[in-house]
């Protein structure tokens, strides 16, 4: 089904231009004309336009009076001022009035296309954001969980009912789809909202110290440990604990947690003397636990513990209704700090997320948009502007020549920056940065090694 023309208003008192200027701009829109402003104030109120063309001279009501009385109605509304009298002064006071263009009679058709395409552009681009700043008023924000789809909005009225309780909750979901968040939020909805909110990952420790990270040790415990110390039950007491990847909950920990959750008692290392553990635990996990159970990875008895009720996050694809209003998010978000302009994105691009299965969920849309914010040249972000898998295939490559080295120069040294602060992030691991990034990891390792980053054998 074809799309419906935009409108244009056209506004002159001689029968000859307003059939020229509505020959001219027929093929591309619904033109609708009238003699004077009386005639057309009434028909602004009645209808959306997308542009406005007017004369400046005429009978009764001037063209810039009428500009005035336009905007008033409707202050987005481009207006674009012909006349063939133009002098500097009247061409900035018609500016400081809020005209969007000047024209001087005479002029080409093409130039009067020109600048109805720009006027109509404009006023879509001033749409699309003041519809996703509505819709993010009437969407879900909470400890920065945002979307108003009925798939977010159906875990976020479970969390509310198990919040204020101290049960234990495990969240499931795929990596990137923002557990880590859902996790603050049951935090800040909890009675103890007050207390510590600490989060341990537990493909960052390694195994042989996971232990003592989670129940601290005394001195002397092991070779190294000089002192006692703490770990994370003790220093979350009256908050919460977040243990994200509790599937890699090494199998000697497993029966130690569970007394936990049982008891809620544990032991550091080296003591005997065991603590009372005053803390509400939230886990998370991208894998299939039940799995992972009946291969006898994780203890059955210790699933049945965390997941009391369990809360599935929906990846991006379940959501896509979500996925404007997260691009309007991470626009504010990433121009703040990249000292950019909140950029909307073109149709193409649009488009194009919408379109894209986003295998790394939000994490990677998250990127992607800062990718666009970095690269975009113009008023908008480009499709050229996005990571190339959001490229539809077939389609061209950005640019050419030149245009297209310089483009390439600065997607390689955005993607060489963004692998640095991957890898810091994941504290080395490769592995750990693959699941960050939602790529598969012999697709991050050839990354790597193109930019040096690790040896061409995967080593280092």
């Amino acid at each position: 089904m074809s799309q419906p023309k935009p409108k244009l208003m056209v506004i002159d008192d001689l029968d000859s231009a307003r059939a020229m200027m509505k020959r001219t701009l027929a093929r591309s829109y619904d033109v609708f004309d009238f003699a004077s402003v009386a005639e057309a104030l009434p028909a602004v109120e009645r209808a959306e336009f997308d542009a406005l063309i007017t004369d400046l001279r005429m009978p009764g009501i001037d063209g810039l009076t009428g500009l005035k009385r336009f905007k008033a109605k409707v202050p987005d509304l481009p207006v674009i001022l012909v006349t063939a009298f133009a002098t500097v002064e009247t061409a900035i006071e018609a500016m400081k009035a809020g005209a969007f263009d000047y024209l001087t009679k005479p002029f080409e058709p093409e130039e009067l296309e020109l600048v109805v395409a720009r006027g109509v552009e404009h006023a879509r681009l001033r749409r699309d954001n003041a519809r996703l700043r509505s819709e993010l008023a009437g969407g879900v924000s909470i400890q920065g969980i945002i979307g108003k789809s009925q798939a977010l909005k159906d875990v976020l009225k479970i969390l509310e009912r198990i919040a204020p309780s101290d049960v234990p909750i495990l969240i499931e979901g795929e990596s990137g789809t923002g557990k880590d968040l859902l996790a603050r939020a049951a935090h800040a909805m909890s009675r103890r909202s007050a207390g510590p909110y600490l989060a341990l990952n537990m493909s960052a420790i390694p195994e042989n110290l996971a232990e003592a990270e989670l129940f601290g040790h005394e001195k002397g415990a092991y070779t190294g440990a000089e002192q006692a110390r703490e770990g994370y039950f003790a220093e979350a007491k009256g908050g919460t604990l977040f243990l994200d990847e509790i599937g890699l909950l090494p199998a000697q920990l497993q029966p130690k947690l569970l007394r936990v959750l049982q008891d809620g008692e544990y032991t550091p290392v080296g003591s005997r003397k065991p603590q009372k553990a005053d803390v509400r635990v939230v886990a998370a996990t991208n894998e299939n636990l039940a799995r992972s159970v009946k291969e006898g990875k994780f203890r059955e008895d210790l699933w049945f513990r965390l997941r009391v009720v369990p809360v599935r996050l929906p990846p991006l694809r379940e959501r896509r209704e979500d996925i404007p209003l997260l691009v309007e998010h991470f626009v504010r978000k990433h121009s703040v700090r990249l000292d950019r302009p909140p950029l909307p994105l073109d149709p193409a691009a649009l488009r194009a997320v919408l379109d894209h299965g986003w295998p790394g969920n939000i994490r990677e849309l998250e990127h992607a948009i800062e990718r666009g914010l970095l690269l975009a040249q113009g008023e908008t972000i480009a499709l050229a502007d996005l990571p190339p898998e959001l490229t539809p295939v077939g389609a061209a490559e950005p640019g050419g020549g030149g245009a297209d080295g310089r483009y390439r120069r600065a997607r390689d040294a955005w993607e060489q920056r963004f692998l640095e602060e991957l890898l810091r992030e994941a504290g080395g691991s490769v592995g750990k940065a693959a699941e960050l990034a939602g790529i598969h990891r012999s697709t991050l390792y050839e990354k790597l090694a193109r930019y040096g980053l690790v040896e061409k054998d995967g080593k280092g």
